[in-house]
């Protein structure tokens, strides 16, 4: 029986690195700010670029957060799932729900015991890291994915290099936005992009590693 193809190809070596150092990201970042209900040194900076941005390009980055919004990440993870298993490609539909789903429990979770606050205080919300980002980025990384699994073994040069634009397109455009409505602190998304990467990953070697084993018990019995 011929065995199907690893799910993160050329990234399957790297994969670990770049997971352990988002991981590490968001437990600085979340450290640095937990109980905290003010924005930082870095989040002013941030805003500051964003206002000089002026009206159109807030509005529209306002709108992109809706790319970010639960209902659409489950949508679009579910027509990921359901391309990939019409393609054959049934360890990437695996991630398409698992990916965003997972990312979407931690940032749900972790926004509670990190205790970072946003807004008024009679209406302040728990803001790190961001599930808006988090979600968009998750959805990213399954269409990198994707695609790095159409390049050949040996060049993880460009498939790093995919993973890293999808991932920056898809939550730099979110992240943009959610801090431009006053959603988010800046920090917070930069929290949200590191923990979709540290499990989208993660959860990418998990489903290579389990999926190998069943195929190779199948070869052998």
């Amino acid at each position: 029986m011929r065995a199907a193809p690893s799910l993160l190809g050329p990234l399957r070596r790297p994969a670990p690195v770049i997971a352990a150092l988002a991981a590490a990201v968001v437990v600085v970042l979340a450290w640095r700010y937990r109980g905290d209900a003010v924005a930082g040194r870095l989040d002013r900076d941030a805003g500051t670029v964003l206002d000089a941005l002026g009206h159109r390009p807030s509005s529209l980055l306002a709108d992109a957060t809706r790319f970010g919004s639960p209902p659409t990440v489950v949508l679009c993870a579910v027509l990921l799932s359901g391309a990939a298993l019409l393609l054959g490609r049934r360890r990437l539909a695996v991630l398409a729900v698992a990916g965003p789903g997972l990312t979407g429990v931690a940032t749900t979770v972790l926004k509670p015991l990190i205790g970072r606050t946003i807004g008024d205080t009679a209406s302040a919300g728990f803001a790190f890291p961001s599930g808006h980002t988090g979600g968009a980025v998750s959805i990213g990384l399954v269409v990198a994915v994707g695609l790095v699994g159409l390049l050949p073994v040996a060049r993880a040069g460009p498939a790093v290099t995919t993973l890293i634009a999808a991932a920056l397109l898809a939550g730099g455009t979110v992240g943009a936005g959610m801090v431009r409505i006053g959603a988010h602190y800046a920090t917070d998304t930069v929290g949200g992009f590191c923990t979709a990467v540290a499990i989208g990953l993660s959860s990418a070697l998990v489903i290579d590693r389990v999926a190998d084993r069943w195929a190779a018990r199948a070869r052998s019995g």
